[in-house]
C-alpha cells in the first residue's frame, strides 16, 4: 500500500512539472524514474517444481530451449518485481533432451562435396569426412542414421554338405542327375561326358540358391564361393557371383586383400631404392599415401607397379587372363579401403577395364563422440544371457539395462579416460524387439548413462522493462570451417606456415615458438573471417561462443567468446 501511494504521489508530481507535455512523454519519464528506483542485481536462481507447474508444464522440465526462453521471463517478472535495468540472473532449469536419431540419405552431389569423383564411399574414413562436413556443429552424443552407397567388400563363402543337400532339393526337377549327385557326394561333378555334369551356368544357379538363403539378395554385393568338385579326382574351385538386382551372375576374378603388415612390408622392401619415401611410409603405416602434395605420394602408375610385384610373388604360376580384385588401404587425410580389378596380360597385370566396381546401398547408425564419428558399440547377443542374466538376447527394463551396461563397459574398457563418452546400441523388448541407443560417460572411475533430462543454465538480462534471454550461439568448428579460414587468410604471407598447418590438421598450433604458432590476435582475426562467412547477416549485439581444436603438445580445444559491435566481432568479457 505504501508503494502504491508513493507511485501515485510521484505521478502527480511529474504531471504538475511537465504541464502540457503529451501523455506518452509523461509515461516515458515515469518509467525512467521508476527504473532508477529499482535494484540492480546479479543473482542465481534454480526453478522449482512449483515454478514449472505455474508456467503450465506437465512435467518439471521444458521440452526445448525455445520454450524456456519464452516462459522464464514471465516467472522472473513475478519473482523479482524490484529488479530494474542492468540486472542479470543466471537461471538453471531442467530440459527434456531425449536421444534423437536423425535420418539422412546421401545424394550424388553429397559425394562430390567431399571431392569424391564416384557416387559412393570406399570406407569409414570417407563416411566420417562426409559427416564432419554435413554436421559441422554436431554436439557430443549426436546420432545420424545414414543411407549411402559404399564399395562392397567381397564376401568369401565355402559350400557345406548341408548346402549341397539344399541344392539337390531345389534343382531336382531341373537337373535330376546332377542335383542327385551333388547331394549324395557333396561336390559338383565336372566331367563333361557324365549325366551328372555341372556346367558353369548350372553352378551359378546352384550358388544363387545358397547365397540367397544365407545372405539374402543384396544388389551389387559380390561373393567369392569355394566348393568341392570331382573331375576324376577330388578338388576345389571358386567362383565370384553377384546379384545384379534380378539374378545372380558370374563376375570378376579372385579376391585378394592386402594382409597387414606382411604385404605392405614386402612393398616397402621391394621399392626401397626406387621410391624410398613412399616405400618407407607404406611399410610404417600399412597404407598407400595418395595425396598428390605429399612427399610419400603413390601415383596410379606406382600402385600398379606395387600390385604387380606382389601378385607375381604370390602367384608365380598364374596364366594369361588370370583376374584379381585387389583390396588395399589408402590415406588421403583418413584411411579408406580401395579396390582395383586387375587382369594378367602377357607378363604384367593391367587394370581390367571390363570389370565393374561393386557397390551396395547400406544404412547404418553413426554417433559423434569424443570429437569423431563412428558406429556405436553394439552389445553382443551372447552378453544378454551370459553376462546380464537375461532369458533372451535383449533387455525389457530400461533401468536394469543401463545399470548392467555400465558394469559391462567397465569390464570391457578398463583403460577409459576421464570424460570419455561411449555410444552404445542395445536390444530392447517392449512388445517387439528394437535396437535402442544410449550415451554413457566415464567419470570418477565408472560409467553412467547420460540422462534424458539435463540441467541447463541461461543468463537473462533486464532490458527495456522486460527480462531478455542471452543470445549467445554456441558453435564448434568442423572440417570445412578451417578451410574457410584458410581461404580468407591465404593472401597474408605472414600467416602462410600457420595457415598451411591449420588446413592440414584442422587445428590451431598453440605452441609458442613453433613455426605454425597461432597467437591470440591471429585467432581473433581467423574467427572474424569465419563469422563473416557463416554469420554475415548477424545483428548487432549477437554473441558467439566458438570452440576450436588446438595442438599444444596434445590435441584439445579452446573457446573464444565474441560479440558483434560496430560491424566487427570483438572479444566479449
Amino acid at each position: 500500500m505504501k508503494k502504491t501511494f508513493y507511485y501515485l504521489t510521484m505521478l502527480l508530481g511529474v504531471m504538475a512539472f511537465v504541464g502540457c507535455n503529451p501523455m506518452e512523454d509523461i509515461h516515458d519519464e515515469i518509467d525512467a524514474e521508476l527504473d532508477g528506483q529499482l535494484a540492480v542485481a546479479d543473482a542465481d536462481y534454480t526453478l522449482t517444481e512449483d515454478d514449472y507447474e505455474e508456467l503450465g508444464q506437465n512435467f518439471p522440465n521444458f521440452s526445448s530451449l525455445d520454450d524456456a526462453k519464452e516462459l522464464i521471463p514471465t516467472l522472473l517478472s513475478d519473482l523479482y518485481p524490484t529488479y530494474g535495468a542492468g540486472s542479470q540472473l543466471n537461471v538453471s532449469f531442467d530440459l527434456y533432451d531425449p536421444l534423437r536419431v536423425e535420418e539422412y540419405t546421401v545424394t550424388s552431389s553429397d559425394y562430390a562435396s567431399i571431392d569424391l569423383s564416384n557416387g559412393y564411399f570406399s570406407g569409414m574414413g570417407e563416411i566420417a569426412d562426409f559427416l564432419d562436413a554435413k554436421y559441422p556443429q554436431a554436439e557430443e552424443g549426436a546420432y545420424v542414421k545414414l543411407t549411402y552407397m559404399i564399395l562392397a567388400e567381397e564376401k568369401s563363402y565355402t559350400l557345406t554338405d548341408a548346402d549341397f543337400d539344399l541344392i539337390g532339393e531345389e534343382l531336382a526337377d531341373e537337373y535330376p542327375d546332377a542335383a542327385s549327385s551333388a547331394a549324395q557326394y557333396g561336390n559338383f561333378d565336372r566331367r563333361s561326358d557324365r549325366d551328372a555334369y555341372w556346367s558353369n551356368e548350372m553352378i551359378v544357379k546352384a550358388l544363387a540358391i545358397v547365397i540367397s538363403e544365407e545372405f539374402g539378395d543384396v544388389k551389387g554385393q559380390k561373393y567369392n564361393v569355394t566348393y568341392d568338385i570331382y573331375d576324376g579326382s577330388s578338388g576345389t574351385e571358386s567362383m565370384t557371383v553377384q546379384f545384379d538386382g534380378n539374378a545372380y551372375i558370374a563376375v570378376g576374378g579372385t579376391s585378394y586383400e592386402f594382409d597387414s603388415p606382411e604385404d605392405y612390408d614386402f612393398i616397402g622392401a621391394e621399392f626401397a631404392e626406387a621410391y624410398p619415401g613412399p616405400a618407407g611410409n607404406v611399410a610404417q603405416y600399412h597404407s598407400f599415401d595418395i595425396r598428390s602434395t605429399s612427399a610419400n605420394y603413390w601415383s596410379d602408375a606406382m600402385l600398379l607397379e606395387a600390385f604387380n610385384a606382389l601378385l607375381m610373388e604370390k602367384y608365380p604360376d598364374a596364366t594369361e587372363g588370370t583376374q584379381f580384385e585387389v583390396s588395399y588401404a589408402t590415406y588421403s587425410g583418413s584411411v579408406s579401403t580401395n579396390v582395383i580389378s586387375l587382369i594378367l596380360q602377357g607378363d604384367a597385370y593391367v587394370v581390367d577395364t571390363n570389370a565393374s566396381v561393386s557397390t551396395i546401398e547400406e544404412t547404418k547408425v553413426f554417433a559423434y563422440t569424443n570429437g569423431s564419428w563412428d558406429e556405436p558399440f553394439m552389445i553382443p547377443d551372447s552378453a544378454y544371457t551370459e553376462e546380464f542374466g537375461q532369458s533372451y538376447s535383449n533387455f525389457d527394463d530400461e533401468d536394469e539395462a543401463f545399470a548392467k551396461i555400465a558394469t559391462y563397459l567397465k569390464l570391457n574398457f578398463p583403460y577409459a579416460e576421464e570424460g570419455e563418452m561411449k555410444a552404445v546400441a542395445y536390444k530392447f523388448y517392449d512388445g517387439g524387439t528394437t535396437t535402442e541407443y544410449a550415451n554413457f560417460l566415464f567419470e570418477n572411475g565408472s560409467w553412467s548413462v547420460i540422462p534424458s533430462v539435463v540441467t541447463e543454465t541461461l543468463k537473462f538480462g533486464y532490458q527495456d522493462g522486460m527480462w531478455v534471454p542471452d543470445n549467445t550461439i554456441k558453435y564448434a568448428l568442423g572440417g570445412t570451417d578451417y578451410g574457410i579460414i584458410a581461404d580468407a587468410l591465404a593472401g597474408n604471407a605472414d600467416y602462410a606456415t600457420a595457415v598451411a598447418s591449420m588446413e592440414r590438421y584442422n587445428n590451431f598450433d598453440r605452441r609458442p615458438g613453433a613455426s605454425a604458432y597461432w597467437s591470440d590476435e591471429m585467432i581473433l582475426e581467423a574467427m572474424n573471417a569465419l563469422l563473416d562467412e557463416i554469420a554475415g547477416g548477424a545483428a548487432e549485439g549477437q554473441k558467439y561462443l566458438l570452440t576450436y581444436d588446438i595442438y599444444n603438445g596434445s590435441n584439445t580445444t579452446e573457446d573464444i567468446y565474441l560479440i558483434k559491435q560496430g560491424g566487427e566481432w570483438v572479444l566479449f568479457e
